[in-house]
């Protein structure tokens, strides 16, 4: 398991979306793939919306 799949279990665990966490590997060279990370990101989280505390629970 790695430690990106360990995140993913952890934050469903805990009641939250799998979807609020993402890694993608950009270059330094790769400017545009950098641009389109982090657009398509911030567009996912304002979609499922601000977490709240009642929202997730203890596992």
């Amino acid at each position: 398991m790695t430690r990106s799949d360990m995140i993913v279990e952890l934050l469903e665990d805990f009641g939250y979306e799998a979807e609020r966490f993402s890694l993608t590997w950009v270059s330094s060279a790769e400017p545009d793939k950098f641009v389109a990370a982090v657009t398509e990101m911030t567009a996912r989280i304002k979609r499922l919306g601000p977490v709240s505390s009642q929202d997730a629970s203890v596992a």
